[in-house]
């Protein structure tokens, strides 16, 4: 990846979730679980991520990256129900990272899982052919520089 890639991928990763402020904050800070209408809307944020950010920056791949962070390589995701074929190696990465996040803070509904439990289901993930299994491999080889990161965080 070059360097203009790398900033662009960032860039991406950092507003992913923009399209989360079409959706009440009430749905989004709810503790408990959703109802059908609910987990609509909220599925319904990253579809908003593509708009506001082919918007806001046309010409460039982020919108697509950004908005992509829930689609899975076997087609199952959202919002467009993309497949292997459509979905670059960036949005790969967006994916994965957004799947490690999401397991590794706090949510309100559940506080952030360990490393063995994050590593167990991010490699079952990448089994069942979810996500991708050599960006998966180098998340978890990465797993000390990550920790680094996150200590740095909190």
């Amino acid at each position: 990846l070059t360097a203009e890639n790398c900033f662009l991928i960032e860039s991406a990763a950092l507003l992913h979730d923009i399209g989360k402020l079409a959706v009440s904050e009430e749905i989004i800070e709810k503790p408990g679980k959703l109802n059908e209408t609910e987990f609509i809307q909220v599925r319904q944020h990253a579809y908003y991520t593509y708009w506001l950010l082919k918007q806001a920056v046309p010409g460039l791949p982020i919108a697509k990256w950004a908005a992509c962070h829930h689609e899975k390589l076997d087609g199952t995701g959202y919002p467009f129900g993309l497949g292997k074929e459509q979905l670059d190696c960036e949005s790969r990465i967006i994916a994965i990272a957004d799947l490690f996040t999401a397991l590794r803070e706090d949510r309100p509904y559940r506080s952030g899982l360990a490393w063995p439990e994050i590593e167990t289901i991010i490699r079952r993930q990448a089994m069942s052919g979810t996500i991708d299994p050599d960006l998966t491999l180098l998340l978890i080889q990465n797993r000390p520089r990550l920790d680094q990161i996150w200590n740095e965080i909190d």
